[in-house]
């Protein structure tokens, strides 16, 4: 009896249980705290996409022709700017099917494929020669996406 008298008063001094298990509680939920906002930071929202395209030239037949392009990229979400405006272009399917009314992508709801082509036509500037760089714009992000050079 005497023995467990001993250990009994030595933990006099002690944290009681209910304490220590509160704490732990807090201790606990602190650190899950901290954790998600730590994971949430990291993850973020839904940003928009950047597109990815890339293009040939085909001088042959003044075309720019798209040969990959990222996933669910719509012709309406890009501009064409050619550096000479009084060119004419249209936009068209691998079918040779036009997208929308020409020097127009605002009504084009097909999205960007391999094959699509963007035609420029110098029908309207006989005896025109030189250059016209175009550049294609992707709205969303506003990020040029690429410039390609057509020689006349």
């Amino acid at each position: 009896m005497k023995a467990n008298r001993k250990f009994i008063q030595a933990d006099e001094h002690a944290v009681s249980a209910v304490i220590g298990v509160i704490l732990m509680v807090a201790i606990t939920v602190a650190i899950a705290a901290t954790v998600y906002v730590y994971v949430s930071g990291m993850l973020g929202g839904t940003k928009d996409q950047t597109a990815n395209i890339a293009c040939i030239t085909d001088l042959g037949t003044n075309r720019i022709t798209i040969t990959s392009a990222g996933a669910n990229i719509q012709w309406k979400d890009i501009v064409v700017i050619p550096d000479n405006t009084t060119v004419n272009w249209r936009v068209y399917d691998p079918s040779h099917n036009p997208l929308d009314a020409p020097k127009s992508t605002s009504n084009a709801t097909a999205n960007i494929a391999a094959g699509d082509y963007v035609e420029l036509d110098f029908t309207a500037h006989p005896g025109m020669s030189g250059n016209v760089k175009v550049s294609l714009r992707f709205v969303p992000t506003n990020t040029l996406l690429g410039s390609w050079t057509i020689t006349v």
